[in-house]
Formats: C-alpha cells, sequence, structure tokens
C-alpha cells in the first residue's frame, strides 16, 4: 500500500479529511489577512467570555457545564482559530497513527468508527496541551483584562442548574468593559437557593466558585 492509498483510504477517510480542512482554514485565514480581514477576528467574536481560572471538578453532580469544559480547552486563552486547527492536526495525525499501528502489527486497517472515540480524547487533550504553551507564548492584552474579584460586587444571573449551598450552578455577569463572563456561583447563605433565571449579587468567592446572595440593595439594581 503506497503512501497516498493510505492517507485516502476509506478507513482514514475522516482523519485525512480532518487534516485537508485545516490546510483550507489556513490558507484561507492568509488570504484574508491579506487584505485585511482574519477569520480569526470572527470566531473569537461570536465566542462568549468564559472565566478560564475555574479549574474542571468533574466530580461536581450539579451546575457542570460547557462553560467550565470551554474554559479547560483554553478557549478564551487562545484564538479560537488556532484551537481549530490544533484539534484538525491532532485528530488527523493521532487517527492516521493508530492506523498506521494497526496496519504494521495485522496488516489490516480498523475501522475508523471503531478508533473515533479514543482519536477524540486525545485530540481533546492535546488541543488543552499545546494551547497552554501558545498561551504562555502569545501577548498578554492587559487593556480590558480583569481578575475574579473584579467581578464582586457586580449582578449575575443564574444561567444553567441549581445553586445551593456546596453546589453550583452556572451563571453570567458583564464586567466593567461590557464582557461577558461564566462562572459557577453559589449561595454564602445555607438558606437561599438559586434558580435560572435569578438575579443574585455577587459578594464574594471561595477557592472554586464565587458566592452571592439575592439580597441586593435597591440603590444597585
Amino acid at each position: 500500500m503506497t503512501t497516498l492509498d493510505f492517507i485516502f483510504h476509506h478507513n482514514n477517510i475522516l482523519f485525512s479529511s480532518a487534516i485537508v480542512l485545516m490546510l483550507f482554514i489556513a490558507i484561507l485565514e492568509g488570504a484574508l489577512v491579506a487584505i485585511g480581514a482574519g477569520l480569526s477576528d470572527v470566531l473569537d467574536s461570536i465566542i462568549p467570555d468564559f472565566d478560564a481560572d475555574f479549574e474542571v471538578d468533574i466530580q461536581t453532580d450539579t451546575g457542570y457545564s460547557f462553560s467550565r469544559f470551554f474554559g479547560w480547552i483554553r478557549l478564551k486563552e487562545v484564538p479560537v482559530l488556532m484551537l481549530l486547527i490544533i484539534f484538525l492536526t491532532s485528530f488527523g495525525i493521532i487517527g492516521l497513527s493508530i492506523q498506521l499501528f494497526a496496519y504494521k502489527l495485522f496488516g489490516t486497517l480498523w475501522l475508523q468508527y471503531i478508533i473515533i472515540i479514543p482519536t477524540l480524547v486525545f485530540s481533546i487533550f492535546s488541543v488543552r496541551f499545546f494551547g497552554g504553551i501558545i498561551a504562555k507564548i502569545l501577548p498578554k492584552d492587559e487593556s480590558s483584562s480583569i481578575s475574579k474579584k473584579d467581578l464582586i460586587g457586580h449582578i449575575a444571573t443564574i444561567t444553567l442548574g441549581k445553586a445551593i449551598k456546596g453546589s453550583p450552578a452556572e451563571a453570567k455577569a458583564k464586567d466593567l468593559h461590557g464582557q461577558t463572563h461564566y462562572f459557577m456561583i453559589e449561595p454564602e447563605n445555607e438558606n437561599e437557593i438559586f434558580l435560572q433565571g435569578d438575579k443574585v449579587l455577587i459578594i464574594g468567592e471561595n477557592k472554586k466558585n464565587f458566592l452571592a446572595t439575592k439580597d441586593i440593595p435597591e440603590k444597585i439594581i
């Protein structure tokens, strides 16, 4: 089997297509930048600001949401286009590598649908790993960046789940720059319950979540 026959074999088409798509996106971005536009800026503009400071706790029974996953893969630390290219490249290379191993060992290729799940998992970890490297290299724009403490005193809206003391829900709030941040929040008071759509006042934080109360002074409202 020649190299091209291997790459474009019907059991490898998902992985080879990922690499082809990555190359197409890279070429398109280069062309758009040359004329003063950029696909990366467009993608970044439609992604909300997720608070990446929160670590993923896979043991959380309630309140776990996509925003924590997006923060984990560094969605707001690195341009979306870069993460997409890392994912497509990793997916293609990992998938083809597994198939090459199978061909060398067994003399045949596995069905691509059998290895798609482990390939996806390894690709996601690859996005986090290489995204972390890129995040350290990229220059930081400090003009509109804020820390978690800057959101204390702001009104937040519960967007997903039910929050009780010790069991957070997802919420969102806008900072002084008008940027929307998504994060996990729980009541400071054991007697309070936050439901989806509730407005709460951020009054503090613990190691993982913000603390809030429904008791909002009228002057803030």
